[in-house]
């Protein structure tokens, strides 16, 4: 974590390239400079896993209703079924988010997240899993 003066210094680069035209920032600023931090850099990188995971998820889920012989109306609601909650959860997210410590709260529904990917993962090893019980 930054200490105090290297805090005030970005802040007070920022603000200076904020208000200036780019042609007068200089080549020292880049918009990969937030990258020199380690705490963004890991935030970035553990992001960039999360979300390939959830692609993978969805991707999967939709493999495996059309490999079971379900038909496109199953495998589109499993993919709705998959989406739904970000666009019912965004706001109130939000808001626990403003309310809450940020990194608890992250790491609270990336650990949910991970273990609903490994209960549907041990399922379908099980072949548990149907078209059937996916849609219910």
């Amino acid at each position: 974590m930054p200490d105090q003066e290297q805090r005030l210094e970005m802040h007070t680069d920022a603000i200076r390239v904020s208000q200036a035209h780019p042609s007068e920032v200089g080549p020292e600023w880049s918009t990969w400079r937030v990258l020199r931090l380690p705490v963004f850099r890991n935030l970035l990188v553990a992001d960039l896993v999360s979300d390939v995971g959830t692609f993978m998820q969805g991707v999967g889920a939709a493999w495996l209703m059309v490999s079971q012989g379900a038909g496109p109306l199953l495998v589109a609601l499993t993919q709705t079924a998959s989406a739904f909650p970000f666009f019912l959860l965004a706001l109130p997210a939000g808001a626990l988010g403003d309310i809450f410590d940020r990194r608890k709260l992250i790491l609270t529904t990336e650990i949910w997240m991970f273990s609903v990917a490994v209960v549907l993962a041990v399922l379908t090893v099980l072949h548990l899993i149907t078209p059937w019980a996916c849609s219910f």
